[in-house]
């Protein structure tokens, strides 16, 4: 619980009840207790309303995901994700660059110096 060890709680709760003072313990408990409850009442609510203003909207979302998913070809298209692609490729074409390597494959044009030394 926010990254303290059991020791260093029960330290806390030591040095707790020694500023407090066994009379002030149970009604600082029960203060506690109540102030809990306060909050999941108010959380409870906050939610009931929350779910009742976006029901509707939610419910139709729901709907278009299922009919989005249930969509022939979806296969297919979860096959191109780039999470699936394969680590390495190699090149096909002889003319392409090895991987790895900085040339930057393209047509060359007629009467460029390129490969003639001059």
């Amino acid at each position: 619980m926010f990254g303290l060890s059991w020791g260093q709680i029960g330290i806390i709760v030591l040095i707790g009840v020694f500023v407090l003072g066994p009379e002030r313990i149970p009604t600082v408990i029960a203060g506690a207790v109540t102030t809990l409850g306060r909050i999941r009442t108010f959380a409870a609510g906050a939610q009931a309303d929350t779910v009742g203003q976006l029901g509707p909207e939610i419910a139709e979302l729901r709907r278009q995901l299922a009919e989005l998913q249930s969509l022939p070809g979806l296969a297919e298209l979860r096959e191109l994700h780039p999470k699936h692609a394969p680590s390495t490729i190699t090149p096909a074409d002889p003319g392409l660059p090895s991987p790895g390597s900085d040339a930057v494959p393209g047509p060359t044009r007629a009467g460029s110096s390129e490969g003639t030394g001059t």
